[in-house]
């Protein structure tokens, strides 16, 4: 309001003073107040007016989607009771079988197998097998039989203890042979063959005892301990007894494996000599009783591990003989192998050697045509050293190349010998074979490779390429240089089992102290030849008829093929059998 009257006296008083223009008037006016000014924004249009284009940006529309959750409804249904089998259900076990068939050159094979089946406390258990014939056919025009016979029978029995295992075994065994390889074409000296018994039988009668324990605890000791005693003897009552004892010791600590291998054995060989024309006994010299006795000791330490991919073995053999020139032998063992690729390379080396016995019967199941009165001498491995590389290439293919150096002492080789001794009513011609001892080296490339596709099929092939170097004698005599064998099986639709087996041995050195057609004698008056190589195919058809009833048909050397295993011995041709198989 103060502002009001003052400005409207300001008003009058500036209108009195334009009417008096002829007057001055001097008035000094003060306003107190409180007034506030206020500044407005000038707008003002541009000197240039531009014209300008409107441009709208669009809002960009999101659309959201809120979730709601569906509304189920739940109709609960009743579910039928399940019967769940935790163990597998065990297929019927047939407790034995009885196989038995008829082939040509009157061959007669048999074989029958009893057990009394599933049980916790033990189990008991009977096996025998026959293999006879009336041999080679051939027409060598003497009167020298060739049959043959091969018994063989075993009971045994085991008996579970807690976390131990008692097992033993009786067994004997029974093998006829005769010494039919003479060649009559050559200069033979001596009585009439057909008043001559040319024939060979041995009975072996044997036993073993083993007590075996399972502590799965680390750190816990298992043992296997076993004994064995075996008996000896042939048509002319040379006698050999064997005592055979191993303990095996072992413990795991901090995934180290520690063993120990303490063995023990003793052989005894007495020979009375031969006599060919059934007389009495003759004391002579040359044929007097001989004794042999050997004994060997041995301990064998190892310690294994396994580390990541790597397994390895380190130990020593330590071997004590009553025989030899060498009492005491001392082998590095040491054996290394690393997985590579989840076990498709498996690459592995190591070192190894032993002594083992040789004993009569090692000797003639060898060669069963070898003389009675064989020297023994135990066979020194000094030296294995192998490597190579093994594995797996998928769940049904596995494989194996590698190469071995051997260094052998005491090698046992079979030539043909001849004896005669009227006074004795002993002759041989060539026919038997004695048995000669040399050092050898040996470098063997070998490869092999398995197939298994479950009960479907299986096969296996494998190579051997041995190169010798003697010691004293000029050839590794009946060693082959070349060795192939061959081996499948084939399931079709569970009724046909088809197999075969094929092999082959390449050629072999042979050397006769009589003589050879077609060969010349060398300065020593031996006669030294080739054998040639063999090949030797047999083939199998099983058809089963149903799960306990089945027929086969078996033939042995196919391409009925001539070839000699063993100098002047040839062998069956063609061999066809025929039988039936019964499950009870």
């Amino acid at each position: 309001m103060k502002t009001i009257l003052s400005f409207i006296a300001f008003v009058m008083l500036g209108a009195s003073a334009f009417a008096q223009v002829t007057k001055e008037i001097t008035n000094d006016v003060t306003f107190e107040g409180n007034r506030r000014l206020y500044l407005r924004d000038a707008n003002k249009i541009s000197v240039v007016p531009q014209t300008k284009d409107s441009i709208i940006k669009m809002t960009s529309i999101q659309y959201t989607t809120i979730p709601v959750p569906k509304a189920v409804t739940i109709d609960p249904k009743l579910i039928s009771a399940a019967k769940i089998n935790v163990d597998e259900k065990l297929g019927y076990l047939y407790r034995g079988y009885i196989k038995a068939g008829y082939g040509t050159y009157n061959t007669l094979p048999i074989d029958f197998y009893y057990t009394d089946g599933r049980s916790k406390k033990g189990t008991f258990g009977v096996h025998y097998q026959l293999l006879r014939g009336d041999g080679v056919a051939l027409d060598d025009k003497d009167s020298i039989p060739d049959r043959y016979s091969d018994n063989r029978a075993e009971v045994w029995g085991k008996w579970f203890l807690n976390k131990a295992q008692i097992l033993g075994e009786l067994n004997w065994e029974r093998n006829v042979n005769h010494w039919y390889g003479l060649d009559i074409k050559n200069n033979y000296e001596g009585p009439r063959l057909d008043s001559m018994d040319f024939k060979q039988r041995m009975n072996t009668f044997g036993g073993n005892v083993s007590y075996l324990t399972y502590q799965r605890d680390t750190g816990e000791f298992n043992l296997n301990a076993s004994i064995g005693l075996r008996g000896s003897r042939d048509i002319f009552d040379n006698k050999e007894n064997n005592f055979d004892l191993l303990l095996h010791g072992r413990t795991l600590k901090d995934n180290t494996l520690y063993s120990m291998d303490v063995g023990f054995n003793y052989n005894s060989f007495s020979y009375f000599g031969p006599d060919m024309l059934g007389n009495g006994r003759v004391d002579d010299p040359f044929f007097r009783n001989r004794n042999w006795d050997n004994m060997i000791l041995k301990f064998i330490p190892t310690a294994s591990t396994t580390w990541k991919g790597l397994r390895a073995k380190v130990g020593a053999g330590i071997y004590v003989e009553g025989r030899g020139a060498t009492p005491g032998h001392f082998y590095p063992l040491a054996e290394a192998s690393y997985n590579l690729f989840d076990g498709v390379v498996v690459p592995y080396i190591g070192v190894r050697g032993s002594t083992e016995p040789t004993t009569y019967l090692s000797l003639y199941r060898e060669n069963p045509f070898i003389q009675t009165f064989p020297d023994l001498k135990n066979k020194n491995n000094k030296l294995d050293v192998y490597g190579g590389i093994g594995g797996s290439i998928s769940h049904a293919v596995s494989y194996s190349v590698g190469v071995n150096y051997y260094e052998w002492g005491n090698f046992h080789y079979f030539i043909n010998d001849s004896i005669t001794s009227p006074a004795d009513n002993y002759y041989t011609y060539g026919n038997v074979f004695t048995v000669l001892y040399d050092d050898l080296t040996a470098m063997n490339f070998h490869g092999e490779l398995a197939i298994f596709s479950g009960e479907k099929w299986k096969a296996n092939i494998r190579g051997d390429y041995y190169k010798y170097t003697t010691g004293v004698q000029e050839h590794a005599w009946h060693q082959p240089s070349i060795k192939f064998l061959a081996n499948g099986q084939y399931n079709l639709r569970k009724k046909f089992i088809i197999g075969a087996d094929i092999f082959y041995i390449g050629e072999r050195w042979a050397k006769s102290t009589v003589p050879v057609h077609g060969e010349v004698a060398l300065t020593d008056g031996s006669y030294q030849y080739k054998l040639k190589g063999f090949l030797d195919a047999n083939f199998k058809v099983e058809y089963r008829y149903n799960k306990r009833l089945s027929a086969w048909v078996q033939f042995n050397n196919t391409l009925a093929l001539k070839y000699q295993r063993w100098s002047a011995y040839p062998t069956q041709q063609f061999l066809a059998m025929l039988g039936a198989a019964y499950s009870f």
